[in-house]
């Protein structure tokens, strides 16, 4: 007699179900977090940094060394001269440079085209096309090296490859239009030419170095996802909303000064001191434009865009700065900190002539060093009125800009100790090669 085959059971509501499978896109952001969480070492040595700049900070508001007099200890005037450094910055650069820096680079990994990017400067791009965009799209930023940082960390969430994107790292804060029109107002012409022919060659140079050595080796960066509901805007519509973010940008770095000064007469401030009066009129000229670039900002975000884009836009902005800033507050002070202790007057008599060892010395200062890319030139211009040689002159000034002791610590969760210290070698190899060759004409 045949057997009846078993009847399936019902399954009860209590019984497991299989688990779906998990969330490609959670799962990237779990291995994301994972990478990024620092050892015990790690956590201690950054722990004593903040101690130490705090501290440093604190003795600097309430000690104040006797009239006439400065601090014996090396180790104070290091720590007043970081905490001087910081301090400057904070009213100089962060309000200034590097917070509308973190909305245009979100806004750039937000609203723009993945796959623009990706044509543009993607690791399958025609690489005789992706390297000179690179080398030439921060021209128009008013950024230092680390103005640039989330900009450059926004492009590779986008999908660009390494290479290209290390190019615009190398390029923008050297080569961008206001530096250069400074460059050549304050520096000899020959200066100009040679910022400009070493740092188009080194930035592509330096990208396809990076790309070549690490090819194999995979990205820091997780490609972020853009929205994917699709909209109905233009491509005409997002490029305005670009440069509207850029001329905020511009307004707030003094790029359009010529502009904002003649907004507000100075007869407005009624004072005894005229300097003063025209310092405060320029002051409301800036703040005036800057509110109205922000209300036209806001009225195209309500016009051309969703809440959940904006709100994405804000929260990733918000991010990118948590990553990256306090990173540069603790490069900005140990920067300062090197700087002051010694006497860099004292050892000028090093970089006299053009020699290999002067011009990696310069290099080197160049890429530890916090210089903007306009500070940069006042430097350079005071060391080569002392004596500095052209060569090493154009070393410090190719990497004073590009890299410093800021930037590097915050490169370092970004792309990975390995490459990040490749770069900076990199960077003053090329520094001081650009200028010895410079040095000989």
């Amino acid at each position: 007699m045949a057997e009846t085959p078993p009847v399936p059971l019902p399954v009860a509501c209590d019984d497991p179900l299989p688990e779906p499978a998990p969330d490609q896109g959670k799962g990237k952001k779990k291995k994301r977090e994972e990478r990024r969480e620092k050892g015990p070492a790690e956590k201690a040595a950054l722990t004593i940094a903040w101690l130490f700049l705090l501290g440093a900070l604190a003795a600097s508001w309430f000690w104040k060394p006797p009239e006439g007099q400065q601090a014996t200890s090396l180790l104070l005037r290091g720590a007043l001269a970081g905490s001087k450094e910081l301090i400057a910055f904070l009213y100089e650069h962060l309000v200034s440079a590097m917070i509308p820096a973190f909305f245009l680079a979100a806004a750039i990994s937000t609203f723009f085209s993945k796959e623009t990017i990706i044509k543009a400067m993607g690791r399958q791009a025609n690489p005789f096309v992706s390297y000179p965009i690179a080398s030439l799209a921060g021209a128009i930023l008013t950024v230092c090296s680390c103005g640039v940082l989330p900009i450059f960390m926004s492009i590779l969430q986008s999908g660009a490859g390494l290479g290209p994107a290390i190019t615009f790292l190398y390029a923008s804060p050297a080569i961008n239009l206001i530096s250069l029109i400074y460059t050549w107002k304050i520096l000899p012409a020959s200066m100009l030419w040679g910022r400009v022919i070493s740092v188009a060659v080194s930035s592509i140079a330096i990208g396809v170095i990076m790309f070549l050595l690490f090819r194999d080796t995979p990205s820091e960066t997780e490609t972020e996802d853009t929205p994917g509901k699709p909209t109905t805007r233009t491509a005409t519509q997002e490029g305005v909303f670009f440069l509207l973010l850029v001329l905020v940008m511009l307004t707030s770095t003094d790029a359009l000064a010529f502009v904002t000064r003649r907004l507000v007469p100075p007869g407005v401030f009624a004072s005894a001191d005229p300097e003063w009066a025209i310092r405060m009129a320029a002051l409301a000229g800036k703040l005036l434009a800057i509110g109205i670039e922000v209300v036209v900002v806001v009225l195209v975000l309500r016009a051309w865009f969703t809440w959940d884009e904006t709100r994405k836009w804000l929260k990733r902005t918000g991010r990118q700065a948590s990553e990256i800033i306090p990173m540069v507050f603790l490069g900005i002070f140990y920067s300062g900190m090197l700087g002051g202790a010694p006497s860099m007057v004292d050892y000028l008599g090093l970089v006299r002539e053009n020699t290999v060892v002067a011009n990696l010395l310069a290099a080197a200062i160049g890429a530890v060093m916090y210089f903007g890319s306009i500070v940069g030139v006042n430097v350079v211009d005071l060391f080569m009125r002392w004596g500095m040689h052209k060569g090493p002159a154009l070393a410090l000034l190719l990497a004073g800009p590009t890299v410093s002791l800021p930037s590097v610590l915050a490169l370092l969760p970004i792309i990975g100790r390995t490459k990040t210290f490749v770069f900076l070698a990199l960077v003053v190899l090329f520094s001081a090669a650009g200028g010895l060759i410079a040095g000989w004409f």
